[in-house]
């Protein structure tokens, strides 16, 4: 692989360098998470043996119905706490908001974190009748490949920031990390399964995102409705990567609204 081509990749995976002030909305991350702590401590139950399987439970509302938060960070980096801000949203939804880790890349396959997050979201639908997932970036991803192997479908998936095509990744320099394998590739990218994915897929990517998010989503889109799905698709305008999801924290928010709008 050429340094072209590497160098090209990285530009499009790369948010830390995509986005200027990319520490500075880190920390912004961390205050909305740390203002989210007055919900109190969520109740950590456990998925599996490693410490990392866990699904930590909120009661902000309603217990029949769910808002499931799966976090990004590369399938390599990240928890939970890190995005605990979307608790906001599962409070003006008057639901229970369940916030779920699992384990990461390259110590755990791919196979390992999908089946980590199913395992979480089937407890959850054993408490839930009405269960909505969503999740950022890699967690985007990870929620439509869960789904697609749940045996009862979710509500809907909001798919924030996601890739659902794996390739591109395999010549990114992250791969250095992730060691994806041809056969994760083929198994583990919704866009080309997305026949199995049997509930509505709303995708919300940042207008501002680098062109292979955007592309990303837009392709998702056309698979699902190939596939003769529903899907919805919008890029937000005045927002990238890290601030998309930041609007879980504010119930006031367009992207809130819609899932508040779901669960209602």
């Amino acid at each position: 692989m050429g340094r072209d081509t590497e160098r090209f990749w990285n530009s499009q995976f790369d948010t830390t360098a995509a986005i200027p002030d990319f520490a500075a909305w880190q920390d912004r991350h961390e205050a909305l998470s740390a203002r989210a702590d007055a919900f109190g401590a969520p109740q950590r139950i456990p998925t599996g043996p490693h410490d990392a399987q866990v699904v930590w439970r909120s009661r902000l509302g309603r217990p029949t119905h769910a808002l499931v938060f799966i976090h990004g960070g590369g399938w390599k980096s990240g928890c939970a706490d890190d995005f605990a801000f979307a608790a906001e949203t599962a409070a003006a939804s008057d639901a229970t908001f369940y916030n779920i880790d699992y384990r990461l890349m390259p110590s755990a396959r791919m196979p390992d974190l999908v089946e980590d997050v199913v395992n979480a979201c089937q407890i959850v639908m054993t408490e839930a009748d009405t269960v909505l997932l969503t999740g950022h970036s890699a967690g985007a991803h990870l929620a439509l490949e869960a789904s697609a192997r749940l045996s009862d479908p979710p509500l809907a998936i909001v798919a924030i920031s996601g890739i659902y095509d794996l390739d591109p990744l395999r010549y990114a320099p992250m791969q250095d990390e992730l060691h994806l394998t041809e056969r994760e590739v083929l198994d583990y990218s919704p866009q080309r399964h997305a026949g199995d994915i049997r509930c509505p897929v709303h995708l919300r990517t940042g207008a501002d995102e680098t062109f292979e998010f955007r592309r990303q989503a837009a392709r998702m889109y056309d698979a699902v409705d190939a596939a003769g799905g529903t899907a919805t698709i919008e890029f937000t305008e005045n927002h990238h990567h890290s601030s998309l999801v930041a609007e879980l924290a504010d119930d006031n928010s367009v992207l809130s609204h819609l899932i508040q709008n779901l669960l209602a």
